[in-house]
């Protein structure tokens, strides 16, 4: 049952060669736009950014025409809307990167015994 889906599904089953890779998230369009929303919600998060509230605004702002992109990047959009920087997630970054750090050279020190 589980290779008769599969080759509906990917047209290849067990024990078959694989074609070519099969369409990413419904179709090349598709994946397009998910490649780009999964931009900007990183972007948003490696500034440790409210996604819902940065990506709420972004989406308005466009809608409304709003022509200036430089404003709408994440570092820029952040120095605006100071009330919407989760400021606790750069502490957790630091503490999560202090922590490993340790971890590293105790590694270093048990390997070099």
């Amino acid at each position: 049952m589980q290779g008769n889906l599969a080759r509906l599904v990917w047209g290849w089953g067990p024990g078959e060669t694989p074609g070519p890779t099969p369409p990413f998230l419904g179709s090349e369009a598709g994946g397009e736009v998910a490649a780009r929303l999964y931009t900007l919600t990183t972007s948003d998060h490696r500034h440790h950014l409210n996604l819902w509230a940065y990506v709420d605004d972004v989406l308005r702002r466009l809608a409304d025409g709003d022509a200036d992109l430089n404003a709408l990047v994440p570092d820029a959009w952040a120095k605006q809307h100071l009330d919407k920087v989760r400021t606790y997630r750069e502490a957790e970054s630091l503490a999560r990167a202090a922590k490993t750090k340790a971890h590293r050279a105790l590694r270093r020190k048990l390997a070099g015994k």
